[in-house]
């Protein structure tokens, strides 16, 4: 079942995260993150009995350089003992359809390069690389 995330959900999401990025972040921190953009994005997740297995975080918002509003998957994780069972990509068609659903012309997202599979997905749910990301780390 798909539904949006409530305040319940943040520490199996937490988990996922740590796993996805396989680092520990602070707990705190990251409740206090979730607590934020669970009022500003609109964030679900991908629950089977009472377990948090995949979640999407979306942000819609009205950008200049489509001169419209635009849905931007920020956040996609599946945990990695249940991927390939269609959940990733129900997930994605939630969203599509949500932002279509809430007048955005364009999803888009971005993706770390070592995540090559994440990639093939992609492309195969219609998605083109059509940008560049560059990032600049601002803490020493």
């Amino acid at each position: 079942m798909i539904r949006k995330m409530n305040s319940s959900d943040f520490e199996k999401i937490y988990k996922l995260v740590c796993d996805l990025e396989e680092t520990c972040f602070d707990l705190d921190k990251m409740k206090m993150i979730m607590n934020e953009l669970i009022h500003s994005h609109d964030i679900f997740v991908f629950e089977d009995n009472d377990n948090i297995i995949g979640y999407l975080d979306l942000k819609i918002e009205y950008q200049m350089h489509h001169c419209d509003k635009v849905a931007e998957v920020i956040e996609f994780c599946v945990d990695p003992k249940h991927r390939s069972q269609h959940i990733g990509a129900k997930l994605f068609e939630y969203a599509k359809t949500y932002a279509k659903d809430n007048g955005c012309v364009v999803l888009d997202l971005t993706t770390n390069q070592k995540r090559q599979r994440a990639h093939k997905f992609y492309e195969n749910h219609g998605m083109d690389q059509t940008h560049y990301k560059y990032t600049l780390n601002l803490i020493d």
